[in-house]
């Protein structure tokens, strides 16, 4: 065993920092808060090991680490990720030389055993204020602190609706953020690791400087989550007596009956183990049973294997290479997902302590290597049958990713009671997969799923953090808009049916398949009270303008007499698709409505005529377009006087006297020159839209 260990950290919290150098014996610390200051470290080359954050830039990480490896074949490296965004940072770090990997927030044992591994160092026991004999001691401070705690709260709450009411003085937005941030430490000190994430990012909301009254929304819901997260007793003794005991486990001789195969048969099962030889096997002996195995040696695969299979069960191993077991277990839990999923251990560590270890992360059940087949296929029914049962309905559809009806009405009723108390607007909108049906004839189920799966993953990407989506069964998806009156709500979901339009899914085949999307829209109070009658009302406009022609959307009290003219306030007339997307990020990102055209023919058809498609406050208009160039397009605008009531600014590199004397005698009202400011313009934007209204 090394007599001292040296250690460089950097992006880790404090406590964490503090523990390492406590319980690691030996361990010198050094603590950095820039990747140059520790890159010089790390490059002297007597350093055992290197810790980093995912708090530290990418390329920051990737800096130290090679510094590192440089210098000494014997460092070794570690990283901290946080689990929302493991799957990605994962892939994006996999070509740095990691040795272990751990997922925040972080199991402080889990980590310090695996830590003095790496460095060859030894764990000292917990001092007593970590011990069995503090928790009755950490539940009596808990005592006298819940009531100050809740108090906090209530601040937050009051900044929260002084937010929404638009009247949030700095004062209280800086008493907010501090009382956010201490209320962070405080509950994490008490085990309450969700509550401690919650106030932090709610921390963070109110920290920044671009926080907005759409923010009062999310925090109001996340004060909501945080009250709920800080119920019970104090969680870090008592999880710590739970994984030190261990839950009862089923043994062959309590059942009284052998394995039933029929409870299994069909079951999709994940197995992850970094020993080839036994997935073989396991892929073997389960499939002589019916049991549908993915058998992963890679760690790095789990997320995909998870995306694509939506098993019934996990089976992980205990030790493997970069990622443990452990870790994968700890992720799985804490994604609302697959939180559900039973998950077992295959070992061949049976040791007190690796139990206790399998249980702490939350497994269900372990079986030791080697194991008997018979008692494997036991303990899989058990874990089907019986933890499903106990843990109630799963509100999360496995296909779409998505929360379930039942779930989605709770979520869309807590906003319908601030909607009333705030006397806000609220729509709810149905969209519907056009010809489901024949789809899933004509391509089979799995194609069909596939579909599902894609729409899911775009709904939450293409609406704000307090909208809602959930999935309602079949080929429908019910969406929650907060402060959304039902025509501002049917412009968005027209743009959401024409992205998903725009995708395209492959059949087993190999064939591609497009599918095209309806919906429909109602609006808290003026068509319903409840989650169940504003559905109604959607889904009966959403069949009336289906008769009309698929890719279509309604709006419950509207009459379908024709095609509705959207109303934007900005619609964009360029080619350029690099301008045009970034325009319209920074338009949606600030709750503009727009409309983009790539030519002048489509943006003169869809702006004019007796009933046209789009009408703008501004038309943000390109010079050399295609088709019909801009100075056309003009012409015919001011042709039919939409020059009155629209304001078009010209976008373009021509910068001539001559030119800019055109534009503004065909009506324009202004003309800005490329490459131009995305600010200024947006300026302009919000001073045209402004002077309109």
């Amino acid at each position: 065993m090394a007599e001292g260990v040296r250690l460089l950290v950097a992006g880790l919290p404090a406590e964490i920092v503090r523990e390492i150098g406590l319980r690691i014996r030996g361990a010198a610390v050094s603590e950095f808060e820039n990747a140059q200051q520790m890159g010089r470290a790390a490059s002297q080359g007597d350093a055992n090991l290197v810790i980093l954050s995912d708090t530290l830039p990418t390329a920051d990480s990737i800096y130290v680490a090679r510094r590192a490896r440089d210098a000494s074949d014997d460092v070794r490296i570690a990283y901290c990720i946080s689990m929302a965004q493991a799957e990605a940072a994962l892939q994006a770090l996999k070509e740095i030389p990691v040795d272990r990997f751990f997922f925040s927030p972080v199991d402080i044992e889990e980590m310090l055993r695996e830590l003095a591994r790496m460095c060859k160092g030894e764990v000292l026991p917990p001092q007593v204020t970590h011990g069995d004999n503090i928790a009755a001691a950490v539940t009596e401070a808990w005592d006298r602190a819940r009531g100050p705690t809740f108090k906090k709260i209530d601040i937050l709450d009051d900044a929260a609706i002084a937010l929404l009411d638009n009247s949030l003085s700095p004062d209280l937005k800086k008493t907010a953020e501090v009382e956010s941030r201490s209320l962070a430490d405080l509950v994490m000190r008490f085990g309450f690791q969700r509550g401690s994430v919650i106030a932090g990012e709610i921390s963070e909301k109110f920290s920044s400087d671009s926080i907005t009254q759409v923010d009062g929304v999310a925090i109001s819901e996340q004060l909501l989550l945080l009250r709920t997260a800080l119920e019970g007793l104090p969680q870090a003794p008592v999880e710590a007596n739970q994984a030190r005991d261990g839950p009862a486990l089923p043994s062959p001789t309590d059942t009284g009956a052998g394995p039933d195969d029929s409870a299994v048969e069909g079951v999709k099962i994940v197995v992850v183990d970094d020993d080839p030889q036994i997935t073989k096997a396991l892929t073997t002996m389960l499939g002589r049973r019916n049991i549908k195995v993915t058998a992963i040696n890679d760690p790095f695969q789990f997320w995909r294997a998870l995306d694509e299979t939506k098993p019934g069960l996990i089976m992980l191993d205990l030790e493997m290479p970069k990622i443990s077991g452990t870790e994968l277990c700890r992720v799985v839990r804490n994604d609302r997902r697959w939180s559900a999923l039973p998950v077992l251990f295959l070992t061949g560590h049976t040791d007190q302590d690796s139990v206790r270890r399998v249980f702490a992360a939350g497994a269900d059940d372990y079986v030791g290597k080697p194991f008997v087949p018979a008692e494997l296929i036991m303990r899989i029914e058990s874990r089907l049958t019986g933890v499903k049962a106990r843990r109630g309905p799963v509100d999360t559809d496995p296909v779409t990713g998505l929360p379930t009806g039942g779930r989605t009405t709770e979520l869309i009723e807590r906003f319908l009671r601030l909607a009333r108390r705030k006397s806000d607007p609220y729509s709810i909108a149905a969209l519907e997969v056009d010809a489901f049906t024949s789809l899933a004839e004509s391509y089979g189920r799995s194609t069909s799923d596939r579909v599902l799966r894609a729409i899911g993953e775009l709904l939450p990407k293409s609406f704000r953090g307090e909208d809602v989506v959930g999935w309602w069964g079949g080929a429908e998806f019910l969406i929650g808009m907060y402060g959304s009156s039902k025509e501002h709500a049917a412009i968005k979901l027209t743009q959401i049916c024409n992205k998903v339009a725009e995708q395209t899914s492959l059949a087993d085949d190999g064939r591609a398949v497009r599918v095209q999307c309806s919906a429909g829209v109602a609006q808290y109070q003026t068509d319903g009270d409840t989650v169940g009658a504003l559905r109604q009302k959607a889904m009966e406009v959403l069949h009336q303008v289906r008769k009309m022609g698929v890719n279509r959307v309604g709006i419950a009290g509207l009459q379908l007499a024709g095609p509705m003219t959207r109303r934007v306030d900005v619609a964009i007339v360029d080619d350029d698709v690099a301008l045009v997307s970034m325009l319209q990020h920074a338009m949606e990102s600030r709750n503009l409505r727009v409309a983009t055209y790539a030519d002048g023919e489509t943006a003169v058809a869809a702006l004019t005529g007796s009933s046209p498609e789009v009408q703008a406050t501004v038309i943000l208009l390109g010079v050399d377009l295609p088709a019909l160039n801009g100075l056309d397009v003009l012409r015919r605008l001011k042709a039919v006087e939409l020059t009155r009531t629209s304001s078009v600014v010209m976008l373009t590199s021509r910068t001539g006297e001559r030119d800019v004397l055109a534009a503004l005698e065909l009506g324009a009202t202004d003309h800005i020159a490329k490459p131009f400011s995305v600010p200024v313009l947006m300026h302009k934007v919000r001073m045209v839209l402004r002077q309109s209204r």
